[in-house]
C-alpha cells in the first residue's frame, strides 16, 4: 500500500504542475488534486491521523514553494506590454492612387513606402520590391494600399 501512496502523491504533484504550466481546461488539475487527496487519505487510513496531518502540511508547503517560484518567473509568462495605438486614419489615403513614392523597407509582399513625407504600409502587386526603389500606388481598398515597382 505504501507504493500506491507514493505513486499517487508523485503523480498528483506532476499533474498539478502540468496544470499550472500547460493551458487547458483543468483536467490535469482535477486528476492531480484527486491523486493528492487519495494519497493523503490512504496514508491517513493506513498510518494514522498524524501522518495524514504531516502529508497535508507537506502538500501545502510544496504548493507555497511552487507559488513563490512561479511568481518570480511570471514575467516570462505574462505579457505586460500594452499596445496603445490609434486607429488608422483612412483619410490619409484619399487622392493617393497614382502617386509615386520610395520604399522605406523591402516589400515582400508587405512593407512601407514614403509618399509626400508620409510613411504608409503597403502590399506589393506581385512580388519582392527592394528598399529604396520607386513605386507607384495602383490600388487602394480600405486600408490596403497596393503598389508596383516603377522600372
Amino acid at each position: 500500500m505504501l507504493i500506491w501512496i507514493v505513486i499517487l502523491g508523485i503523480l498528483g504533484l506532476i499533474l498539478a504542475m502540468a496544470e499550472a504550466l500547460i493551458p487547458g481546461f483543468g483536467i490535469f488539475g482535477i486528476i492531480g488534486g484527486a491523486c493528492l487527496i487519495g494519497s493523503t487519505v490512504m496514508a491517513g487510513m493506513k498510518y494514522g491521523f498524524g501522518v495524514f496531518l504531516i502529508m497535508v502540511a507537506a502538500f501545502i508547503l510544496l504548493l507555497l514553494i511552487f507559488i513563490a517560484v512561479a511568481s518570480r518567473k511570471k514575467d516570462k509568462f505574462v505579457l505586460k506590454d500594452v499596445l496603445d495605438t490609434k486607429d488608422f486614419d483612412e483619410s490619409v489615403l484619399q487622392n493617393m492612387q497614382g502617386k509615386q513614392g520610395i520604399t522605406v523597407t523591402t516589400v515582400q509582399p508587405y512593407g512601407k513606402i514614403e509618399v509626400d513625407g508620409k510613411q504608409i504600409d503597403v502590399c506589393s502587386e506581385g512580388g519582392y520590391i527592394e528598399k529604396n526603389k520607386m513605386v507607384q500606388i495602383i490600388q487602394i481598398k480600405g486600408k490596403t494600399v497596393v503598389v508596383k515597382e516603377i522600372v
